[in-house]
């Protein structure tokens, strides 16, 4: 590490026991008087790994060290270790590989250089700058019990346990929960607007506003969602509590915090409308005509409901018909690009970045978004060549490779995609394009 290097930047930490035997409950780094308490990957009591939004910053000299939880078989109580890291061999080699018995650490670092010139800052990935400001895309999600709230988060982002099943009882709109599957998102929760439970109108306008007066953006709400079940015509739509919830947003009581409509459960929809349609005057009709009288119905009788939503919602909160089965994906891909553009518009860029990384059901919004993240600084850079005058070209494409894989936001437990042989095999690709030869990752660009 050249000496220019002043700090770095601590990003991560793994630690695999698998081969030690030994029983570790929780792990503490710590960095002069900061402390970061991690557990467990999920599935697993083996192997603990922790991603630090914001990184911590490591000066030489500085006391570096992790502390360990371990369980003792009775009757020993829980034993705790600590291991002193060498300063220097952090700085030194930025990856850090350390044997503690058979316990292997591998600690993650990025130098923070003293620039010779504005280009050399160039190099940080953009997704890292996003991700300090805004390391999650923050939710408020409204509806009464039963329409389905934690099938549309668990689709729309990509997770499989039911998100407010950590949590029986009450719901308490200030509860933030942040899936172990997908930790890009934070979600709030609140019951519906129930007929002559008033106080529920009271305890999300105040959390609102409570929010919109933080003035630190990952603390602020960037969207509401407001489900409920589409249904057929004939009754009253929305509850009293919803349409004046509706007419504060339209009045501008709510601020400019985007609220989508998400009519929830259109497969429940179609099966009650087919299972209940009249089939007499079809007869010796041909299957395809069946099937086009069919449609027509179905969206009649949907454009019938959603028509009295606009009405209570207004042209300035959009709304989006969805389902949760697979046949229906591209309706909740609609609601989050609808809910990504609001929050672009509304609250800030880099909040619709998080919104485009959270999700993990629209191929199209994450190709968009890693775009954008990489328009923001790299890609420029490298048209005009100058910001990468002098860079190797491991270092370049360790920029885009870096802003890529966490953009697209893979569930990779074990992080094979940050790994070094990872790395070498995008290198050893881009050298059989037809670009020239990069086969020495070290030559400059």
């Amino acid at each position: 590490m050249a000496s220019s290097t002043s700090y770095l930047h601590i990003s991560g930490i793994s630690v695999d026991f698998s081969k030690s035997g030994q029983n570790i409950e929780s792990a503490e780094l710590r960095l002069r008087d900061e402390q970061r308490l991690f557990g467990p990957d999920l599935g697993s009591e083996e192997t603990f790994h922790e991603t630090f939004v914001p990184p911590m910053k490591l000066s030489r000299g500085d006391r570096f060290s992790l502390g360990l939880l371990c369980k003792r078989p009775f009757p020993w109580e829980n034993q705790r270790q600590d291991i002193d890291f060498d300063t220097e061999e952090v700085f030194r080699t930025c990856d850090t590989h350390e044997k503690h018995g058979q316990a292997i650490i591998i600690i993650t670092a990025q130098a923070e250089r003293t620039a010779s010139s504005s280009e050399e800052s160039l190099l940080r990935p953009t997704k890292d700058e996003i991700f300090e400001m805004c390391p999650r895309f923050r939710i408020l999600v409204i509806g009464k019990s039963g329409v389905g709230k934690s099938s549309l988060i668990n689709k729309a982002f990509g997770v499989n346990t039911l998100v407010s099943d950590e949590r029986r009882g009450e719901t308490d709109i200030n509860t933030e929960f942040i899936s172990e599957q997908n930790d890009k998102f934070v979600l709030h929760e609140s019951k519906g607007f129930e007929p002559g439970e008033g106080d529920n109108l009271e305890i999300v306008q105040q959390f609102i506003q409570q929010r919109r007066q933080m003035m630190v953006l990952k603390y602020q709400v960037h969207a509401v969602w407001l489900c409920f079940e589409i249904s057929r015509t004939g009754g009253r739509v929305l509850e009293t509590d919803t349409e004046r919830f509706l007419k504060l947003k339209r009045d501008g009581e709510l601020g400019d915090i985007p609220v989508v409509v998400a009519l929830t459960k259109y497969d429940k929809f179609i099966d009650h409308v087919e299972h209940t349609l009249d089939y007499s005057p079809l007869k010796g009709w041909n299957e395809d005509a069946v099937e086009k009288y069919i449609n027509q119905t179905l969206e009649a009788e949907r454009d019938v409901f959603t028509r009295r939503v606009q009405e209570a919602a207004g042209s300035d909160i959009p709304y989006a018909t969805v389902s949760t089965k697979d046949v229906h994906k591209d309706m909740i891909a609609h609601l989050i690009e609808i809910t990504e553009e609001r929050v672009r518009q509304h609250v800030a860029s880099e909040a619709s970045v998080l919104a485009g990384v959270a999700q993990l059901v629209d191929p199209k919004l994450n190709i968009m978004t890693s775009i954008e993240v990489d328009k923001r600084r790299d890609w420029d850079a490298l048209a005009s060549t100058a910001a990468f005058k002098g860079k190797t070209v491991q270092a370049c494409l360790e920029v885009l490779h870096t802003n890529m894989i966490h953009v697209w936001n893979i569930h990779d437990p074990h992080h094979y995609l940050d790994s070094k042989e990872f790395k070498a095999l995008v290198v050893d690709l881009v050298d059989k394009l037809d670009i020239g030869s990069i086969a020495n990752p070290n030559r400059n660009m």
